[in-house]
């Protein structure tokens, strides 16, 4: 199994769809203390290509969502050291992103609150966001209600929990609200009935290799 889904991560870093949107990458090297640590199963070279490549697809999905000026709260599920916060906070300049993770070492390396809140602070967006140390399999304790959730490699590393973590998500989520989630899927049909009994299929990516471990990025919308 761990060969299967180094190979999937493989794959979704060398996938055709993942072609460079522009000439200059957007994750820059010019912030020399920010580090998104390595995925497991996977080495730094090839932790950094999916995030440079995942980067432009969450970018091209979010933006197809709401107006880059919308001032959007915005819930990072699974934030890991705040990767997609960073996305997040790109697109959105008036957002608020609240990363959540038990920040354990576990399939990302090197993983610790500060050293997330470090990266957001080093790429100037502090201000815009926080981190909150919580299990995603029990509910939050905020009442805060969110207009857009993301999240990328986290809820297949869940087993049968994840179930609970989707249910997390959803009720955290405003009525209409939108889930995007970039993942492997290696248990597929059960996945999709229990997010169709929830919300809508708008947008699909499946460009990331084939069969159950291919990594897909599917766009949600909350009923």
């Amino acid at each position: 199994m761990r060969q299967h889904k180094r190979n999937a991560l493989h794959r979704a870093h060398t996938s055709s769809y993942f072609t460079p949107l522009c000439a200059e990458p957007l994750v820059r090297e010019h912030a020399m203390d920010v580090d998104f640590g390595t995925y497991h199963h996977s080495t730094p070279k090839e932790s950094n290509d999916i995030r440079k490549r995942a980067e432009k697809a969450f970018s091209k999905l979010l933006l197809s969502l709401y107006p880059a000026g919308a001032p959007l709260r915005i819930l990072d599920a699974g934030c890991g050291l705040g990767f997609l916060t960073y996305v997040a906070a790109k697109c959105f300049p008036k957002a608020r992103i609240t990363g959540v993770d038990l920040f354990r070492h576990s399939s990302i390396s090197g993983i610790s609150m500060g050293k997330a809140a470090n990266n957001m602070r080093s790429l100037g967006i502090d201000s815009r966001t926080s981190f909150l140390k919580h299990d995603l399999t029990k509910p939050l304790e905020s009442d805060a209600q969110y207009d857009l959730a993301v999240s990328n490699l986290v809820f297949h590393n869940l087993g049968k929990k994840r179930f609970k973590a989707y249910g997390t998500v959803f009720d955290a989520l405003k009525p209409r609200g939108f889930f995007v989630i970039g993942d492997l899927f290696p248990h597929g049909k059960a996945d999709m009935d229990y997010f169709r009994d929830r919300a809508t299929l708008i947008n699909e990516l499946d460009e990331g290799g084939s069969g159950p471990w291919a990594y897909k990025i599917k766009v949600w919308r909350k009923a």
